[in-house]
């Protein structure tokens, strides 16, 4: 009864999810930059983007699975979430005719160090020692089945985060991944 009842309201908030998407997006259920882009004006496309990253971030892989949309759902292609994220924002500062950033070990353990301790501590805060060295951060935590693209685009519709990941002078950046309280840390650190 109880799982009969638990799949009933994961199809239930699938349904919700999904028409509410639908009805923002003038009819596209999606989380693609590309398709929401081409079907709203700019303003608006921005806006859906936003609400649909934020709500895949927020509700777990089976309300997708249950609303019989696989194009929500994440999908590591990639191999592995730091390439994946890797991926993303390179391409995305490549879309916008920006250089891509080259690895920095010095940066990825210092980013890892911090992810480390955000997902120990259950916190998000940034490392003002990092940015008071002039060095930018952008950091995130959402649930363990939001992947590179729903990372990504959390930062991309957060006004400072997006200007960091596309800050025309960055040319390296490290990376650091940690997991804890059911949640994924990412911290991303950006050099000139």
């Amino acid at each position: 009864m109880i799982t009969s009842m638990r799949s009933r309201l994961i199809t239930s908030l699938a349904t919700l999810v999904v028409t509410s998407a639908t009805l923002i997006g003038g009819g596209m259920a999606t989380a693609s930059a590309q398709s929401v882009e081409a079907a709203l004006p700019p303003q608006i496309a921005s806006q859906v983007e936003g609400f649909t990253s934020q709500v895949r971030a927020a509700l777990p892989p089976d309300v997708w699975a249950a609303a019989g949309s696989s194009g929500m759902a994440y999908q590591d292609i990639s191999g592995g979430l730091r390439d994946g994220i890797i991926n993303e924002i390179n391409g995305y500062r490549a879309s916008r005719g920006l250089v891509t950033l080259a690895p920095n070990a010095a940066l990825d353990r210092e980013a890892q160090a911090w992810a480390n301790r955000l997902a120990a501590e259950d916190r998000v805060y940034h490392n003002t020692g990092l940015i008071d060295r002039g060095f930018g951060e952008n950091i995130v935590a959402a649930g363990t089945y939001c992947g590179p693209v729903c990372l990504v685009d959390l930062w991309k519709n957060s006004p400072g985060h997006n200007a960091n990941l596309l800050e025309a002078g960055y040319r390296s950046a490290g990376m650091g991944i940690a997991y804890g309280g059911g949640k994924v840390f990412v911290v991303h650190n950006f050099s000139y």
